[in-house]
């Protein structure tokens, strides 16, 4: 009992995510049973949906691809004390731009689609400059004005399709990229394409950039002391900057992955809210790049799982919805949980603010 105790101390972060997930499911269970209906059935259709064929899990694993890039954009830019909220207007812009590189111009495919990925990337870095140059140097809450320059994305982007390059069908979008900006499918007739590389590759190199480099630390330092790290000559500014202008060029690099993989094209409103539910993720995953690579898993089976779940179990629309819900409610609520979870492990009152470690 004692070693358990101690077990539980030593990974309580890693703990209190697991529980959050295992509390919400208990709350889904019990809400299908007061609707009569079976929350045994329900999961198993959900796992079915979620891994239950070979195209479902393809399907899943794809979704996991852009959640779990756009995580990593956050978390890179936490890491150095800038929040960036815009993570889903960076996306939809390097998506756009990725496509209009990838039906624009014929190269061959060494060189084309490492360039429409660039692209997007750059796309969506420059942008995220500019809630930077705010914060850094006009002290606007990076929160805010994150979130209000994802509108100008949406609709900008929305008028490029419908106005500029747009392709007759039922949904705005550009025309189809070339053949040589196009990742290769790993299984045919499913969704699951090489950009599952790509971001394998982010995962390690941002761990990599924040453990094992100097330039990480100094970004650390920042996060967790300005005025310390600034004391020990790193400069605190262009640290900042750097990191809202990585944290863009991931979420846009995540927009070029979906175009180049999975639409070959953009489509107008393409995204179910990546960029938002990649916050979640990143704070379900611990704030860490590897850690990410689960919660992402468990938001990316939830956007497939419960389509089967609906379908087979009779579960109205309205109802997936509120289940996806108390999903997102109980893992953001994880420091509530959390003073809890320490109390009855360690029998004493903690602090529910308590700072995570990483």
């Amino acid at each position: 009992m004692e070693k358990a105790r101690k077990f539980l101390e030593k990974n309580e972060a890693i703990a209190t995510s697991v529980l959050a997930v295992i509390l919400a499911f208990i709350m889904v269970a019990i809400l299908l049973l007061s609707t009569g209906r079976n929350p045994i059935q329900a999961f198993g259709y959900f796992i079915r949906g979620a891994f239950g064929t070979v195209y479902n899990f393809a399907d899943t694993v794809s979704r996991v691809i852009p959640l779990l890039i756009a995580a990593i954009a956050f978390i890179i830019g936490a890491k150095c004390s800038v929040f960036n909220v815009g993570i889903e207007g960076q996306l939809l812009l390097g998506a756009l731009t990725s496509a209009v590189i990838g039906f624009g111009l014929d190269l061959p495919k060494a060189i084309h689609l490492p360039l429409m990925l660039l692209a997007g990337a750059l796309a969506g870095g420059l942008y995220a400059l500019i809630p930077a140059w705010l914060k850094v140097y006009r002290k606007v809450n990076e929160i805010l004005s994150t979130i209000m320059l994802n509108y100008p994305a949406f609709f900008f982007t929305h008028y490029i399709v419908l106005n500029v390059t747009p392709l007759e069908g039922v949904i705005p979008a550009t025309p189809f990229i070339k053949d040589t900006a196009k990742f290769v499918n790993i299984f045919p007739g499913t969704r699951l394409h090489a950009g599952v590389i790509v971001t394998i590759l982010v995962v390690i190199l941002a761990n990599f950039l924040l453990k094992k480099t100097s330039l990480g630390y100094e970004m650390r330092a920042v996060g967790l002391n300005q005025e310390a790290a600034r004391f020990h000559g790193i400069p605190v500014e262009k640290r900042m900057m750097l990191a809202f202008f990585l944290s863009g060029c991931l979420a846009g690099l995540a927009g070029a992955v979906e175009v180049a993989g999975v639409h070959y094209r953009y489509l107008d409103q393409f995204s179910p809210g990546y960029g938002y539910d990649s916050i979640t993720v990143a704070m379900v995953g611990l704030m860490n790049p590897f850690g990410a690579i689960f919660s992402a898993t468990l938001f990316g089976a939830l956007k497939t799982g419960i389509v089967d779940m609906a379908v087979f179990a009779e579960i109205p629309r309205q109802l997936v919805t509120l289940i996806n819900g108390i999903v997102v409610l109980f893992v953001s609520a994880k420091s509530l949980i959390r003073s809890r979870f320490l109390e009855v492990v360690k029998g004493k009152k903690t602090d529910a603010l308590e700072k995570e470690t990483a």
